[in-house]
Protein backbone atom coordinates (compact mmCIF):
# COMPACT_ATOMS: atom_id res chain seq x y z
CA UNK A 1 0.00 0.00 0.00
CA UNK A 2 1.07 3.70 -0.94
CA UNK A 3 1.79 6.01 1.76
CA UNK A 4 2.09 8.70 -0.08
CA UNK A 5 0.84 9.43 -3.82
CA UNK A 6 3.56 12.43 -4.87
CA UNK A 7 1.81 15.37 -7.28
CA UNK A 8 2.66 15.00 -10.93
CA UNK A 9 4.23 18.88 -10.57
CA UNK A 10 6.95 18.66 -7.98
CA UNK A 11 8.25 21.96 -6.41
CA UNK A 12 11.59 23.09 -7.62
CA UNK A 13 13.71 22.16 -5.41
CA UNK A 14 17.52 22.70 -5.66
CA UNK A 15 19.82 19.45 -5.04
CA UNK A 16 22.98 18.99 -3.65
CA UNK A 17 24.63 16.04 -3.39
CA UNK A 18 27.20 14.75 -0.73
CA UNK A 19 30.03 12.37 -0.92
CA UNK A 20 32.48 11.36 1.64
CA UNK A 21 35.60 9.84 0.05
CA UNK A 22 39.19 8.76 2.08
CA UNK A 23 41.66 6.47 -0.44
CA UNK A 24 38.34 5.45 -2.42
CA UNK A 25 40.50 5.73 -6.23
CA UNK A 26 39.65 2.03 -6.85
CA UNK A 27 35.79 3.16 -6.77
CA UNK A 28 34.91 6.68 -6.56
CA UNK A 29 34.94 7.22 -10.08
CA UNK A 30 31.99 4.53 -10.29
CA UNK A 31 29.76 6.88 -7.65
CA UNK A 32 30.48 10.23 -9.51
CA UNK A 33 29.45 8.63 -13.02
CA UNK A 34 26.73 7.30 -11.33
CA UNK A 35 25.53 11.00 -10.09
CA UNK A 36 26.50 12.64 -13.80
CA UNK A 37 24.27 9.57 -14.93
CA UNK A 38 21.09 10.79 -13.08
CA UNK A 39 17.95 11.44 -14.79
CA UNK A 40 17.27 14.12 -12.41
CA UNK A 41 20.57 15.81 -12.55
CA UNK A 42 22.11 17.60 -9.23
CA UNK A 43 22.35 20.91 -8.84
CA UNK A 44 25.80 20.47 -7.32
CA UNK A 45 27.93 17.74 -6.21
CA UNK A 46 30.12 18.04 -2.66
CA UNK A 47 33.25 15.63 -2.26
CA UNK A 48 34.36 15.91 1.59
CA UNK A 49 38.21 14.34 1.24
CA UNK A 50 39.92 13.09 4.53
CA UNK A 51 43.36 13.33 3.12
CA UNK A 52 43.50 10.78 0.62
CA UNK A 53 47.03 9.82 -0.36
CA UNK A 54 45.81 7.43 -3.34
CA UNK A 55 44.76 10.09 -5.79
CA UNK A 56 41.54 10.14 -4.71
CA UNK A 57 41.21 13.79 -5.24
CA UNK A 58 42.95 13.67 -8.70
CA UNK A 59 39.82 11.36 -9.57
CA UNK A 60 37.23 13.53 -8.69
CA UNK A 61 38.69 17.04 -9.65
CA UNK A 62 38.23 15.57 -13.18
CA UNK A 63 34.55 16.30 -12.53
CA UNK A 64 32.42 18.94 -11.97
CA UNK A 65 32.30 19.31 -8.04
CA UNK A 66 33.07 21.03 -5.17
CA UNK A 67 35.99 19.99 -3.00
CA UNK A 68 36.05 19.82 0.44
CA UNK A 69 39.25 18.79 2.20
CA UNK A 70 38.25 17.40 6.15
CA UNK A 71 41.34 16.71 8.68
CA UNK A 72 39.85 13.61 9.52
CA UNK A 73 37.95 14.57 12.43
CA UNK A 74 36.00 11.42 11.96
CA UNK A 75 32.45 11.04 9.45
CA UNK A 76 30.01 13.31 11.86
CA UNK A 77 32.54 16.10 11.01
CA UNK A 78 32.92 14.93 7.57
CA UNK A 79 29.06 14.85 7.04
CA UNK A 80 28.74 18.37 8.83
CA UNK A 81 31.14 19.80 6.60
CA UNK A 82 29.64 18.48 3.75
CA UNK A 83 26.23 20.28 4.59
CA UNK A 84 27.61 23.23 5.60
CA UNK A 85 29.28 23.65 1.96
CA UNK A 86 26.08 22.63 0.33
CA UNK A 87 23.61 24.97 -1.31
CA UNK A 88 20.54 22.73 -1.60
CA UNK A 89 17.01 22.30 -0.56
CA UNK A 90 17.58 18.93 -0.28
CA UNK A 91 20.87 17.13 0.45
CA UNK A 92 21.36 13.54 -1.21
CA UNK A 93 24.12 11.71 0.94
CA UNK A 94 26.10 8.48 -0.72
CA UNK A 95 29.01 6.33 -0.01
CA UNK A 96 32.32 7.02 -2.04
CA UNK A 97 32.06 2.92 -2.65
CA UNK A 98 28.35 2.98 -4.00
CA UNK A 99 26.52 3.95 -7.05
CA UNK A 100 23.17 5.04 -7.45
CA UNK A 101 20.47 3.56 -10.17
CA UNK A 102 20.13 6.05 -12.71
CA UNK A 103 16.58 7.13 -11.70
CA UNK A 104 17.60 7.68 -7.73
CA UNK A 105 16.87 11.30 -7.57
CA UNK A 106 14.13 11.08 -9.70
CA UNK A 107 12.33 8.49 -7.63
CA UNK A 108 13.00 10.31 -4.12
CA UNK A 109 12.35 13.87 -5.10
CA UNK A 110 8.38 13.92 -5.70
CA UNK A 111 7.67 12.29 -2.28
CA UNK A 112 9.48 15.96 -0.97
CA UNK A 113 6.18 17.16 -2.05
CA UNK A 114 4.50 16.26 1.45
CA UNK A 115 5.62 18.65 3.69
CA UNK A 116 5.09 16.01 6.35
CA UNK A 117 8.29 14.01 4.88
CA UNK A 118 11.62 15.84 5.47
CA UNK A 119 13.67 12.38 4.79
CA UNK A 120 13.72 9.55 2.17
CA UNK A 121 15.97 6.53 1.88
CA UNK A 122 15.76 3.59 0.11
CA UNK A 123 17.27 0.20 -1.20
CA UNK A 124 20.72 -0.65 -0.65
CA UNK A 125 21.95 -3.71 -2.86
CA UNK A 126 25.58 -5.14 -2.43
CA UNK A 127 27.50 -5.16 -5.92
CA UNK A 128 30.27 -6.57 -4.68
CA UNK A 129 28.55 -10.49 -5.15
CA UNK A 130 32.26 -12.07 -5.80
CA UNK A 131 33.51 -11.59 -2.31
CA UNK A 132 32.04 -14.15 -0.25
CA UNK A 133 32.46 -11.86 3.28
CA UNK A 134 30.94 -8.82 1.98
CA UNK A 135 27.99 -11.70 0.88
CA UNK A 136 27.67 -12.88 4.19
CA UNK A 137 27.54 -9.53 6.00
CA UNK A 138 24.63 -8.67 3.20
CA UNK A 139 22.87 -11.42 4.40
CA UNK A 140 22.82 -10.83 8.19
CA UNK A 141 22.52 -7.58 8.18
CA UNK A 142 19.46 -7.75 5.83
CA UNK A 143 20.62 -6.24 2.68
CA UNK A 144 19.98 -9.65 1.05
CA UNK A 145 16.25 -9.42 1.44
CA UNK A 146 14.76 -5.49 1.54
CA UNK A 147 11.35 -4.62 2.10
CA UNK A 148 9.26 -3.90 -1.76
CA UNK A 149 6.77 -1.64 -0.35
CA UNK A 150 6.92 1.76 0.87
CA UNK A 151 6.99 2.76 4.88
CA UNK A 152 8.17 4.81 7.56
CA UNK A 153 11.23 4.63 9.08
CA UNK A 154 13.28 5.18 11.97
CA UNK A 155 16.78 5.00 11.45
CA UNK A 156 18.40 5.00 7.71
CA UNK A 157 22.08 4.75 6.47
CA UNK A 158 23.86 7.58 4.82
CA UNK A 159 25.09 5.40 1.57
CA UNK A 160 20.98 6.26 0.62
CA UNK A 161 19.57 9.56 1.80
CA UNK A 162 18.09 12.52 0.95
CA UNK A 163 17.17 14.64 3.69
CA UNK A 164 16.09 18.34 3.67
CA UNK A 165 19.29 20.68 4.75
CA UNK A 166 17.10 22.70 7.04
CA UNK A 167 16.02 19.73 8.87
CA UNK A 168 19.47 18.46 9.56
CA UNK A 169 20.41 22.04 11.12
CA UNK A 170 17.10 21.87 13.09
CA UNK A 171 17.80 18.36 15.17
CA UNK A 172 21.76 19.94 15.43
CA UNK A 173 23.31 18.03 12.80
CA UNK A 174 25.44 14.78 12.64
CA UNK A 175 26.84 14.24 16.45
CA UNK A 176 30.93 14.43 15.75
CA UNK A 177 31.76 12.42 19.16
CA UNK A 178 30.47 9.73 17.71
CA UNK A 179 33.16 6.59 16.16
CA UNK A 180 30.45 5.13 14.29
CA UNK A 181 26.46 5.35 13.68
CA UNK A 182 26.55 9.12 13.34
CA UNK A 183 23.63 8.30 10.91
CA UNK A 184 21.32 5.76 12.55
CA UNK A 185 21.91 9.20 15.59
CA UNK A 186 20.70 11.50 13.28
CA UNK A 187 17.80 10.15 11.43
CA UNK A 188 16.99 8.18 14.87
CA UNK A 189 16.38 12.20 16.14
CA UNK A 190 14.44 13.68 13.03
CA UNK A 191 12.04 10.34 12.83
CA UNK A 192 10.96 11.81 17.07
CA UNK A 193 9.88 14.68 15.34
CA UNK A 194 9.20 14.35 11.52
CA UNK A 195 8.70 11.36 8.63
CA UNK A 196 11.44 9.14 6.94
CA UNK A 197 10.26 7.74 4.06
CA UNK A 198 11.70 4.19 2.79
CA UNK A 199 11.10 4.42 -0.69
CA UNK A 200 11.94 0.85 -2.33
CA UNK A 201 12.29 1.85 -6.25
CA UNK A 202 15.28 4.46 -4.85
CA UNK A 203 17.94 2.24 -5.50
CA UNK A 204 21.68 2.67 -4.24
CA UNK A 205 24.65 -0.39 -4.96
CA UNK A 206 26.67 -1.14 -2.18
CA UNK A 207 30.87 -2.50 -2.03
CA UNK A 208 30.65 -3.87 1.45
CA UNK A 209 33.44 -5.46 3.34
CA UNK A 210 36.16 -7.87 0.98
CA UNK A 211 38.12 -8.69 4.07
CA UNK A 212 37.98 -9.78 7.44
CA UNK A 213 40.14 -7.56 8.38
CA UNK A 214 38.20 -4.28 7.33
CA UNK A 215 34.77 -6.08 7.76
CA UNK A 216 36.23 -6.62 12.05
CA UNK A 217 37.38 -3.29 11.89
CA UNK A 218 34.35 -1.48 10.74
CA UNK A 219 32.25 -4.10 13.61
CA UNK A 220 34.49 -3.23 16.45
CA UNK A 221 34.00 0.64 15.53
CA UNK A 222 29.95 -0.08 14.97
CA UNK A 223 29.57 -1.39 18.10
CA UNK A 224 31.59 1.35 20.05
CA UNK A 225 29.30 3.69 18.45
CA UNK A 226 26.64 1.48 19.85
CA UNK A 227 27.78 1.67 23.07
CA UNK A 228 27.80 5.30 22.81
CA UNK A 229 24.06 5.80 21.46
CA UNK A 230 22.92 3.81 24.44
CA UNK A 231 25.23 5.70 26.90
CA UNK A 232 22.84 8.99 25.40
CA UNK A 233 19.43 7.43 24.49
CA UNK A 234 19.11 4.26 26.74
CA UNK A 235 19.49 0.09 25.40
CA UNK A 236 16.77 0.84 22.20
CA UNK A 237 17.10 -2.33 20.02
CA UNK A 238 17.21 0.09 16.54
CA UNK A 239 20.98 0.72 17.34
CA UNK A 240 22.17 -3.19 17.30
CA UNK A 241 21.26 -4.76 13.83
CA UNK A 242 22.69 -8.08 14.84
CA UNK A 243 22.68 -10.04 18.29
CA UNK A 244 26.32 -10.21 18.78
CA UNK A 245 26.30 -8.50 21.96
CA UNK A 246 23.89 -10.67 23.89
CA UNK A 247 26.48 -13.70 22.40
CA UNK A 248 29.30 -11.73 23.39
CA UNK A 249 28.51 -11.49 26.99
CA UNK A 250 27.43 -15.34 27.39
CA UNK A 251 30.49 -16.47 25.68
CA UNK A 252 32.28 -14.58 27.80
CA UNK A 253 30.60 -15.95 31.01
CA UNK A 254 31.16 -19.27 29.27
CA UNK A 255 34.64 -18.96 29.39
CA UNK A 256 35.17 -17.57 32.64
CA UNK A 257 32.89 -19.67 34.28
CA UNK A 258 35.09 -22.31 33.07
CA UNK A 259 38.16 -21.39 34.34
CA UNK A 260 36.63 -21.45 37.75
CA UNK A 261 34.71 -24.86 37.35
CA UNK A 262 38.79 -25.75 36.70
CA UNK A 263 39.74 -24.25 39.80
CA UNK A 264 36.66 -25.86 41.43
CA UNK A 265 35.03 -22.89 42.46
CA UNK A 266 31.51 -23.69 40.44
CA UNK A 267 29.83 -26.57 39.41
CA UNK A 268 30.78 -28.16 35.87
CA UNK A 269 27.41 -28.27 34.48
CA UNK A 270 27.31 -24.31 33.90
CA UNK A 271 29.91 -23.80 31.59
CA UNK A 272 28.25 -26.96 30.00
CA UNK A 273 25.29 -25.18 29.54
CA UNK A 274 26.60 -21.93 28.40
CA UNK A 275 28.30 -23.79 25.75
CA UNK A 276 25.61 -26.11 24.82
CA UNK A 277 23.15 -23.09 24.29
CA UNK A 278 25.88 -21.00 21.92
CA UNK A 279 26.04 -24.01 20.06
CA UNK A 280 22.31 -24.75 19.38
CA UNK A 281 21.67 -21.20 18.80
CA UNK A 282 25.25 -21.37 16.34
CA UNK A 283 23.17 -24.24 14.54
CA UNK A 284 20.01 -22.86 14.60
CA UNK A 285 21.12 -19.30 12.83
CA UNK A 286 22.93 -21.07 10.74
CA UNK A 287 20.23 -23.72 9.02
CA UNK A 288 17.84 -20.88 9.26
CA UNK A 289 20.29 -18.64 6.95
CA UNK A 290 20.96 -21.38 4.81
CA UNK A 291 17.39 -22.04 3.97
CA UNK A 292 16.49 -18.55 3.61
CA UNK A 293 19.46 -17.19 1.21
CA UNK A 294 20.68 -21.12 -0.04
CA UNK A 295 24.08 -19.52 -0.05
CA UNK A 296 27.68 -21.13 1.14
CA UNK A 297 28.80 -18.06 2.36
CA UNK A 298 26.63 -18.97 5.69
CA UNK A 299 30.14 -21.24 6.81
CA UNK A 300 31.44 -17.59 7.57
CA UNK A 301 29.10 -17.56 10.05
CA UNK A 302 31.35 -19.71 12.59
CA UNK A 303 34.04 -17.23 12.47
CA UNK A 304 31.87 -14.37 13.05
CA UNK A 305 30.27 -16.31 15.69
CA UNK A 306 33.42 -16.78 17.64
CA UNK A 307 35.62 -13.49 16.84
CA UNK A 308 32.65 -10.58 16.48
CA UNK A 309 30.55 -12.23 19.22
CA UNK A 310 33.87 -10.94 21.59
CA UNK A 311 34.47 -7.78 19.41
CA UNK A 312 30.97 -6.85 20.00
CA UNK A 313 31.49 -5.87 23.56
CA UNK A 314 33.23 -2.52 22.34
CA UNK A 315 29.72 -1.80 22.99
CA UNK A 316 30.72 -1.32 26.55
CA UNK A 317 33.77 0.76 25.41
CA UNK A 318 31.56 2.97 23.85
CA UNK A 319 29.23 3.24 26.50
CA UNK A 320 31.95 4.15 29.53
CA UNK A 321 33.38 6.72 26.80
CA UNK A 322 30.42 8.38 26.66
CA UNK A 323 29.46 8.32 30.58
CA UNK A 324 33.07 9.70 30.84
CA UNK A 325 32.46 12.34 28.79
CA UNK A 326 28.83 13.44 29.71
CA UNK A 327 28.93 12.32 33.38
CA UNK A 328 26.93 9.24 35.09
CA UNK A 329 23.62 11.34 35.69
CA UNK A 330 23.20 11.56 32.60
CA UNK A 331 23.16 7.64 31.54
CA UNK A 332 19.81 6.67 30.82
CA UNK A 333 18.66 3.03 31.52
CA UNK A 334 15.25 2.88 29.94
CA UNK A 335 14.35 0.13 27.24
Amino acid sequence: MVLWCPSLQTKSYKISVVLLTKNSAATVNKTLESIASQTHKPDEIIVVDGNSKDGTQDIVKQYPIKLVTEPGLGFGHARNLGVKNAEGDIIFFIDSDCYADDKWIEKVLPHFSDPNIVGVTGQTRLWNTNHEIARFLACVGGRMDMPTKQRFVEIAPTMNLAIRRETVFEVGGFDETLFRGEDTELTYKVSKRHKILYEPEAVVWFKGSPTLRIASKKCIQHFIGVGQLFAKYGFNRLFVRFSLPVRGVILLTAIISLFFTLLQHIPWYIPTMLFAWLLAEFIYKSAKMYMRYHDRCVVYYIVFFTFWSLASLAIFYGLFHQVRKNGWLNLRFYF
